[in-house]
């Protein structure tokens, strides 16, 4: 669970720098005046002034014995005392305390605690939790909240105990609410992964938390069939609509942590709902390996493509030189002396005598010009053909955008699967009519694709017929570059998933947007806030044309700023040597040490624990998380951990 340190709790430094001293606890001329006012002797003024001073940087009271010396000491300087007065132990324990903390509530004007802050803490900590996880970061929320009310905050513990149970009260209804969402048929599928029969050595539910093989083009089939084993537990993204996709992982974490006889413990709501959030999990992650290998298998295709191009430029150097050589007797011709005709009948006198294959080796050369890899994918596309469309046909592609040609071409694509036709006839013709409707829109094939696609058409005319082979080729060829780019999206999975669910909606952007502005420091109105950004980048401007002449590392060349790389400064004189030295006085300390020492500084064990954030129940539980990174961290292994550290075994 988390520690006062791994939240945004306010709590005094031990030893403040003399920079905080000066900055923070410095009492200013009317708070001098005001506890002069209000008091008369020198312990009484200067236990107002660091109540005073301590509630503003904290927030809340804390006793003068829990008060650093430094900052006691400072605080009766600024008063205009020698020293910390001799009776100033005593003012904890007078009434006189208990007054000046409603003095000190009436003049920073903050609430006292009490059951309207009480009320205000479970509100803003169920709201926090409803979209938060972590302990840590709903406490921060509540923290952030309770400031900004003007209340006075209460103790750890007790904002502690709120965030744990808002938590525990949103995620229980948010379980009842999946639950209840869930069909006959899907309560009976979870059911049954919790189950093992008796002639299998393993449940179901082990089926589900382990992985398919590594995600490679060998493993395509069993990954779709992976995939459609999952899509029979009859799991709708919508059991989860409503409920924040944080918590979702959570409860899908937090289900992967647990075995079968764990899960037959829980009650039947978090039972099922775990269940069902990790199929959904399992799902997004099938969906991602299938989109990632698909989307392997197509740039494989290119850089085979690709190498193939440049093996065939490597064979044909001969005939490239061959070409450049004719191209230099012809031009020679042309500039030759004499008339028109006699020179024309010098460059025929070159090229006539082999103009067919000139002509031939010239086309052969422009297809593939410009480095253009194209043509050569047919020779590798055979191969991969089948493994291509059954990700097609396996998984729903959704354009993230009005523009549905991509869609209605995947769909074309595989209704004529099964064709083995040369051309496919892509226009619709009325009958008895002479105009054509076309059945798809062409519009994606690029310009390089359009003479393998459409040879027989140029870009800005609507062809009859495409090239089948070529057109799969080019379809297959954006559905992967559009689902590198988010044009293209696939339901479930979470890469490949549509970004616009992500979005706020107008009316929460709305209700949140002002609220955001005061936080963020910027103004929310479109006029102001365009303004605002005009006027910070014209100061930016102005630095920069100030500080242009003494800048080493900035020139401008042919209108165009360019940075230098910063030299990297040079090393201290004597840092070698104290670096020797250094080495050589430091005394050896062995791994264990430093893994207890630094625990107790930075407390890193406390990332360790059950996923679901209750309290570990091993025993010693620091000792065993320092004992296990030992073990595992350096591959010693737990039998020879064992046999390394008295008072273990290899359990």
């Amino acid at each position: 669970m988390p520690g006062i340190r791994d939240t945004a709790y306010p709590q005094l430094k031990s030893a403040p720098s003399a920079k905080e001293l000066d900055e923070v606890y410095t009492p200013n001329l009317v708070e001098l005046v005001w506890a002069e006012k209000r008091t008369r002797e020198s312990a009484p003024r200067v236990g107002l002034l660091a109540l005073l001073k301590t509630f503003q940087r904290l927030g809340y009271f804390v006793p003068l014995c829990d008060v650093p010396g430094s900052i006691l000491e400072h605080v009766a300087r600024c008063a205009g005392y020698d020293a910390v007065p001799q009776d100033l132990p005593r003012y904890d324990a007078s009434s006189a305390r208990r007054r000046h903390m409603l003095l000190v509530r009436d003049y920073i004007g903050v609430k006292g605690w009490g059951e309207e802050g009480q009320r205000t803490l479970e509100k803003v900590s169920r709201d926090a939790a409803s979209t938060l996880e972590d302990i840590a970061d709903i406490i921060n929320v509540a923290l952030e909240q309770l400031v900004r009310q003007r209340f006075e905050l209460p103790a750890f513990t007790l904002i502690h105990r709120a965030a744990q149970h808002a938590r525990a009260t949103v995620n229980r209804e948010y379980q009842a609410a999946v639950c209840d969402r869930l069909d006959d048929t899907a309560r009976k599928k979870l059911e049954e992964l919790l189950c093992r029969a008796e002639d299998d050595s393993k449940s179901p539910w082990h089926r589900l938390k382990s992985e398919p093989k590594q995600p490679t083009a060998q493993h395509n089939r069993d990954f779709l069939e992976h995939l459609e084993w999952l899509r029979e537990q009859a799991i709708s993204a919508g059991t989860f609509r409503g409920i924040p996709d944080v918590k979702v992982k959570q409860f899908a974490a937090e289900a992967r942590s647990l075995d079968v006889a764990s899960m037959n413990d829980l009650a039947e709501a978090k039972r099922l709902t775990l269940a069902a959030a990790l199929v959904l999990a399992q799902t997004g992650r099938a969906l991602d390996d299938v989109a990632d290998m698909f989307v392997r298998l197509v740039q494989r295709l290119h850089n085979q493509a690709y190498g193939a191009l440049q093996e065939h430029q490597d064979e044909y150097v001969e005939r490239t030189d061959h070409l450049v050589a004719t191209l230099h007797d012809v031009t020679l011709a042309y500039r030759s002396e004499g008339t028109a005709e006699q020179r024309l009948s010098a460059i025929g006198a070159f090229i006539e005598p082999e103009a067919d294959r000139i002509l031939e080796q010239c086309e052969a050369h422009q297809a593939t010009a410009g480095r253009n890899y194209l043509p050569f994918l047919t020779r590798f596309y055979s191969h991969q053909r089948a493994a291509l469309f059954r990700f097609l046909e396996s998984v729903e592609l959704v354009a993230t955008s009005a523009d549905k040609s991509m869609t209605d071409a995947i769909a074309f694509l595989l209704a004529h699967k099964n064709s083995r036709q040369e051309h496919l006839c892509i226009v619709d013709q009325q009958s008895g009519q002479s105009d054509t409707k076309p059945a798809m829109d062409l519009s994606f094939v690029a310009e390089s694709w359009w003479p393998l696609v459409a040879p027989e058409a140029k870009p800005s005319e609507t062809p009859m017929h495409v090239a089948r082979r070529w057109f799969e080729l080019c379809v297959i060829t954006q559905v992967m570059q559009e689902l590198k780019s988010a044009d293209l999206c696939i339901p479930g999975s979470d890469p490949y998933s549509d970004f616009r669910e992500q979005f706020v909606s107008e009316e929460e952007c709305q209700q949140q947007l002002q609220s955001y502005g005061e936080r963020a420091g910027i103004p929310t109105e479109p006029k102001a806030f365009v303004g605002d950004l005009k006027r910070k980048l014209e100061e930016s401007s102005t630095r920069a044309d100030q500080g242009f002449p003494e800048n080493e590392y900035l020139r401008i060349e042919k209108g165009e700023a360019i940075l230098k790389r910063l030299r990297r400064a040079p090393d201290p004189v004597g840092l070698r040597s104290f670096e020797r030295n250094l080495k050589d006085r430091m005394t050896p300390v062995g791994i264990l040490d430093i893994l207890a020492d630094t625990e107790e500084w930075l407390h890193w064990t406390r990332h360790f624990g059950p996923i679901s954030g209750h309290d570990s129940k091993l025993d010693n539980p620091t000792e065993r998380y320092i004992v296990t990174t030992f073990c595992y961290g350096f591959d010693f292994g737990p039998t020879q951990t064992s046999r390394s550290i008295r008072g273990l075994d290899r359990r």
